[in-house]
């Protein structure tokens, strides 16, 4: 993981500063950076609200990382060890410091169930706003293409995607997670079913009850 790490970090902004304010940032034990170093590779330290790993957000990290099962659980341990070493040094009372550590661990676990669903489900889906992703595929970007080229793949391809949609709405008892869609889910699945009745294949004419 921390290979990974590093060499993101060499394309990532990093923080600057002076090699002064470095020295009298870590000259205590428990100094208002936090610092914490496991290993010669590996260094935490708390600035300005956030949590940083070798000069990188590691909110950052997360988000750069949201598929990679080693890199996801390798931060959330190093921040169960650095959360550890914090309280060992007298620093259990930090809320702010607290706060940003469960805000990550819960991002981090949110993610790791999102792959997890994906692994055993078949199904990967976020939503954000008006955009619904299933496996990495905007759906509304794929009924607006069938709507101006209906063709029998796109027809094929907009089934499959509805065949998704209702298995995660049968899931929706599964966990809290399939719970807070249920609503855009379902909402999804009207769209492209009245798509699917309404609009056929070019040259196909769509019969009418």
């Amino acid at each position: 993981m921390m290979n990974y790490i590093n060499k993101l970090g060499r394309v990532t902004r990093k923080r600057t500063g002076s090699s002064k304010e470095a020295r009298r940032a870590t000259d205590l034990p428990l100094d208002h950076q936090l610092t914490f170093s496991p290993t010669k590779d590996e260094r935490w330290t708390y600035e300005d609200g956030a949590i940083l790993l070798n000069e990188m957000d590691v909110k950052e990290i997360v988000n750069e990382c949201p598929k990679s099962v080693s890199v996801l659980t390798g931060v959330s341990h190093g921040l169960h060890s650095y959360q550890r070493f914090v309280w060992g040094k007298g620093g259990k009372e930090f809320a702010k410091f607290n706060g940003v550590i469960d805000s990550v661990q819960h991002t981090i676990q949110g993610k790791l169930l999102n792959l997890f669903d994906g692994l055993t489900g078949g199904i990967d889906f976020e939503w954000e706003g008006d955009d619904f992703w299933i496996n990495n595929v905007n759906v509304r970007s794929v009924i607006k293409l069938y709507v101006l080229r209906p063709t029998e793949a796109a027809r094929a391809y907009l089934e499959g995607l509805r065949d998704k949609v209702s298995l995660i709405l049968q899931r929706r008892n599964d966990n809290s997670r399939y719970d807070a869609v249920f609503e855009e889910a379902q909402e999804l699945y009207d769209e492209i079913d009245i798509v699917l009745n309404t609009v056929s294949p070019a040259g196909v004419p769509r019969l009418s009850a």
